[in-house]
Order: structure tokens, then C-alpha cells, then sequence
């Protein structure tokens, strides 16, 4: 339990670092207790990277 523990973890850790660099011009700052995570959850138990989860938060991924 603990690794799965950690890996949410990482994984919140590179939304924040993309949703950071991709929307620089346009969000001043964004920190983790910006984002709702019971809404992201499901993306990472469905085993999206972060990329993947960004994009379809984002509806990039049309």
C-alpha cells in the first residue's frame, strides 16, 4: 500500500509540473492544494500518465 501511496504522489507531483509548464502564459501559479484530487483520482486509477490526465482534464485530447 505504501508504493501505491508514493506513486499518487509522484503522479500528483507531474500534473502539477505540466499543468506549471503548459499553462504559464495564462496561470500565474498552481500548487497542489489548487487542484481538486477526489476529481483526478479516477485518471490515475485508470492508469493515465499525467500527460494523458492533463489533456483529457483539459479536453486536449480530442
Amino acid at each position: 500500500m505504501l508504493q501505491l501511496t508514493n506513486s499518487w504522489i509522484d503522479w500528483r507531483q507531474r500534473v502539477v509540473a505540466i499543468i506549471r509548464d503548459d499553462f504559464r502564459d495564462v496561470l500565474d501559479s498552481v500548487h497542489d492544494t489548487d487542484i481538486d484530487w477526489d476529481a483526478w483520482r479516477p485518471m490515475y486509477e485508470e492508469g493515465r500518465s499525467p500527460k494523458a490526465a492533463v489533456d483529457r482534464a483539459f479536453v486536449r485530447d480530442i
